[in-house]
């Protein structure tokens, strides 16, 4: 039997996720206090829909919540977001950003949130997932950049959530987990396999059904359900594929514990960037991959405070 959640979408393939029950108790059970987004987020995040909203109304009802706004400040200024020039007030850092940034920021800072409620015994898993999609993200801000894909912050976002179900997996199935997922970095067409033959379900799965529960956009429930296989939707596929390539490079930086030695040629979703319509990835990338990872594993440790 499967508990299913769905959610009104264009793409059908993003309308239902379903999980196995008992996962699904147990999942519900440890996070039935923890909200994705808090009370402030929601609101914050609501009327930055309104396209009459000013940037002074919602950097007010962002300064309620005083963690979120601590949080979206220092990320702000952080060396992905911030230009020669610290910012000190919400006001100016939401005027910098403009309200499509800032909504990016509010989920990271969320989800930001949600990590640090995990139990000490959890530490270890946490921090290295944590680690993980930091790195992610950070790469894909970087490659936005570097080859001209275009998105405005939400490769960040998507980043650094993809591997939201690893985490979720690993809080309700502890001593299962690392059979499953043993976090040894070394992604390939069986590590998908090998957690439903585990837990009878992927975290891809388990990340989407807790995004959509939550009401994240569908670029990003497209994201961490596809990065695997990026291919399988055509909906939102220069994302996914962009966080695909991500994943791929912080996956090597994990295993070497080094970004020297990386070979471009090794990473397929250029191509399907380049196939996407991001023209010229391939050429680009083979120049300015290793000036990427470099840049962003520097970035990456100065964001997680190492």
């Amino acid at each position: 039997m499967v508990a299913a959640v769905s959610q009104g979408t264009d793409q059908a393939e993003l309308q239902s996720v379903a999980i196995p029950s008992p996962l699904l108790d147990r999942i519900c059970g440890r996070l039935q206090k923890i909200q994705m987004l808090p009370a402030i987020a929601q609101q914050a995040l609501q009327l930055a829909k309104d396209p009459d909203c000013t940037i002074r109304e919602f950097a007010r009802i962002v300064e309620q919540d005083i963690k979120l706004a601590a949080e979206m400040l220092r990320i702000a200024n952080s060396p992905v977001y911030c230009g020669n020039r610290p910012v000190a007030s919400l006001t100016e850092a939401t005027l910098r950003l403009g309200l499509s940034q800032c909504k990016n920021l509010i989920l990271t800072s969320s989800f930001a949130s949600l990590i640090e409620e995990f139990t000490a015994e959890e530490a270890r898993v946490r921090d290295v997932l944590w680690r993980h999609g930091m790195v992610t993200a950070v790469i894909a801000n970087n490659l936005n950049r570097s080859l001209g894909v275009g998105f405005q912050g939400e490769e960040f976002t998507a980043g650094l959530m993809h591997d939201l179900g690893r985490i979720l997996l690993a809080v309700a199935l502890p001593y299962q987990f690392l059979e499953g997922d043993p976090m040894d970095f070394l992604e390939d067409g069986q590590t998908l396999m090998r957690e439903q033959n585990v837990f009878q379900t992927t975290h891809s799965e388990v990340g989407a059904w807790f995004a959509i529960g939550n009401q994240l956009p569908d670029c990003l429930v497209a994201a961490i359900r596809y990065h695997h296989e990026p291919q399988r939707l055509p909906a939102h596929q220069r994302l996914t594929a962009l966080v695909a390539a991500a994943d791929e490079m912080a996956n090597y930086v994990q295993r070497n514990e080094s970004e020297r030695g990386y070979r471009p040629a090794t990473n397929a979703m250029i191509d399907l960037l380049e196939r996407s319509g991001v023209r010229g990835a391939r050429q680009q990338f083979n120049l300015r991959a290793e000036e990427i990872l470099e840049n962003s594993c520097r970035d990456a440790m100065e964001l997680c405070g190492v």
